[in-house]
């Protein structure tokens, strides 16, 4: 999934005073002096969007991680996203999409026609192919620049008084469930009748389905669900969804078959509800590879275990981030976690500082970096 990334907003710090080294907590939640540990290792680089753009990270002998810009054309609008595996940087710049190898910089053009304010880049699991909008569609192209289109808007004409107007079906952004599942909000079917504003001229219907386009034939498969719901966070057949308001809870469940898909209460039933997780506060987060799933509490700032068969929230906190600054940025996305094997590590930018969170040894880490401000985030961890 992208960079399906999840930006909490902290509220604002709570002690006076502590400098922006100090604060670290242990795996137990408890107030902590400011930390006399030397910054933790980082290795590999680290991907980080400035307000100045985007930048590597590296870290020095003493600690700390200089800054060097992360070179990508730009003209017109622009959007970017990383595959999951590290291995690809995807960009539109203007109407082209062009896929990156990280490793040796090479570049292929995958399209010259993404158009729209939002043409919401999505690079599937294995990095094979990237889903985009393409004026009044949703495709799908292969590294080779081959496209398959998923979907397209509708259009009806509407009589408002004397007036006659044309009014289009919204088609939203995909989001990969895996390989060849590729989930998207439409609307399946245009409505006898609109309401719409009395100065509005090109009118959009509003989506009101859920649709799994299912890849790999001629053509895809449209699967219609039966309610809407948004994926928060997927790994393997691991999915986490929002549904309703913010006030609902997240819901946790396995994926088995497509039939699934269409069934009522699939994704939204209270079997797969995560008691007291309104989406305003909290995210679900996977740790790449073995799928374990975690929960992060953004007024708390603690990351906590998830029971997967019982969907069961541990007590107990895994790990508390520091209390400094203003906000405190997780991605949901596996290229934000540190890509050796075998770890359960991520990065994040908190307080104008790298925060290394480290699940298996319980801890939230600062280091400094240069070049960092306020807006900045981690958007991957590479090799």
């Amino acid at each position: 999934m992208r960079r399906q990334f999840v930006v909490l907003a902290a509220v604002l710090a709570g002690l006076a005073g502590c400098g922006p080294g100090g604060g670290s907590k242990g795996s137990h939640g408890a107030s902590g002096a400011p930390s006399k540990q030397p910054p933790p290792k980082v290795a590999g680089k680290l991907l980080v969007e400035t307000g100045a753009g985007l930048k590597l990270l590296t870290q020095e002998a003493d600690g700390h991680l200089s800054t060097a810009p992360f070179d990508v054309p730009r003209s017109g609008d622009f959007e970017y996203e990383i595959s999951a595996d590290h291995t690809l940087f995807v960009y539109r710049s203007g109407k082209v999409v062009t896929a990156r190898t990280i490793a040796d910089g090479s570049e292929r053009r995958i399209a010259g026609d993404a158009s729209g304010n939002k043409v919401c880049l999505r690079v599937s699991p294995d990095s094979k192919r990237v889903s985009y909008i393409r004026g009044e569609e949703l495709v799908v192209a292969d590294l080779t620049g081959k496209v398959t289109v998923v979907d397209k808007v509708k259009k009806a004409k509407y009589t408002l008084g004397t007036q006659t107007v044309t009014a289009t079906t919204e088609l939203d952004c995909g989001e990969w469930l895996d390989d060849t599942h590729l989930k998207f909000d439409r609307r399946r079917t245009t409505p006898d009748s609109i309401s719409v504003e009395i100065t509005a001229t090109a009118p959009v219907i509003k989506a009101d389905t859920t649709t799994i386009a299912v890849l790999g034939g001629k053509t895809p498969k449209l699967i219609d669900a039966p309610s809407m719901w948004d994926p928060t966070a997927v790994c393997g057949k691991r999915i986490a969804v929002t549904v309703g308001t913010i006030k609902d809870p997240l819901h946790l469940r396995e994926r088995t078959g497509d039939a699934e898909l269409s069934k009522a209460g699939a994704f939204d039933g209270p079997d797969s509800a995560l008691a007291g997780t309104g989406r305003s506060t909290h995210r679900v987060l996977f740790v790449p590879g073995t799928c374990r799933p975690v929960l992060y509490t953004l007024d708390a700032r603690t990351i906590q275990p998830i029971d997967p068969a019982t969907r069961a929230i541990g007590a107990e906190p895994i790990v508390t981030l520091p209390k400094e600054g203003l906000d405190v940025q997780l991605w949901s996305d596996p290229a934000t976690w540190q890509p050796a094997k075998d770890t359960e590590v991520l990065a994040a930018v908190l307080d104008k500082q790298i925060v290394v969170i480290d699940l298996a040894a319980r801890t939230a880490r600062t280091a400094p970096a240069d070049g960092l401000d306020a807006s900045s985030r981690v958007i991957a961890w590479l090799p």
